[in-house]
């Protein structure tokens, strides 16, 4: 664990000359963090489950992410997005408040670039507590531990780049899974193995904002996270439950 998060820390450190400049030159972040107080394992909303989003490196080039929540959200799924530097803390919240409850609904995390990476990181932290996690989406993971065993389904979404996949920061690349690990896993190389999900110039900054990927991870996520019976959502709805 320790030298996972050296090795990782490393990598950051080396990328952010380049992103300062990015950034500099674009002045697209962004970098609000997520309210750790709208974690809860169920939800009243009109579909069962928590997604829990992570953007990029201190959000930049994530913006779709945000429009990628309201999405969900709007499609009756209780969705918040966060920081990547809160994955630790989001990590930690999610343990102490589904370790101790009766009843958990479906657990969903997304991740875009090193926000991909840490979703994976989470839900090894969420293992220590025999948290399952349903769903896990990463969008061009870049440099990302294995997958663990107590996630369901991992879908990796992710744009092979030739030369540039030696290159953290401009790459997105396939995921592992543990030895012996019960769940599913699908890498999708959307330059081979799905290309009716390109779009003209989809590259590793915006990835998260490709229409037909978003439709496919809002595909994914309805899955995960079924609508509830009409009746209960009247009932919470109409008893002025929080959203």
């Amino acid at each position: 664990m320790f030298r996972d998060r050296l090795q990782n820390m490393v990598a950051r450190v080396r990328a952010a000359a380049i992103m300062a400049l990015l950034f500099s030159a674009t002045g697209c972040a962004t970098m609000t963090p997520g309210k750790l107080d709208r974690v809860q394992p169920t939800s009243d909303q009109a579909r069962v489950g928590n997604v829990y989003l992570l953007r990029g490196w201190i959000g930049i080039f994530s913006g779709g992410m945000n429009s990628l929540g309201q999405t969900l959200n709007y499609s009756g799924v209780r969705t918040t997005v966060y920081q990547d530097d809160q994955w630790d803390q989001l990590a930690l919240t999610i343990r102490e408040r589904y370790a101790k409850a009766d009843r958990r609904e479906p657990l969903v995390l997304i991740g875009h670039s090193f926000g991909a990476d840490d979703v994976l990181r989470m839900s090894r932290e969420l293992r220590l507590a025999g948290i399952t996690v349903d769903l896990v989406i990463t969008l061009d993971p870049v440099t990302p531990p294995q997958v663990p065993s107590n996630v369901r389904l991992c879908l990796n979404l992710y744009q092979s780049n030739g030369a540039w996949d030696t290159v953290p920061m401009f790459r997105g690349i396939p995921l592992k899974q543990e030895a012996g690990s019960p769940g599913q896993l699908q890498n999708i190389d959307v330059r081979k193995d799905r290309v009716d999900l390109l779009e003209p110039g989809t590259n590793h900054f915006n990835i998260e904002k490709n229409g037909k990927i978003r439709a496919e991870v809002l595909k994914q996520v309805l899955t995960a996270c079924p609508a509830r019976p009409r009746e209960s959502v009247t009932q919470n709805w109409t008893s002025g439950s929080p959203n």
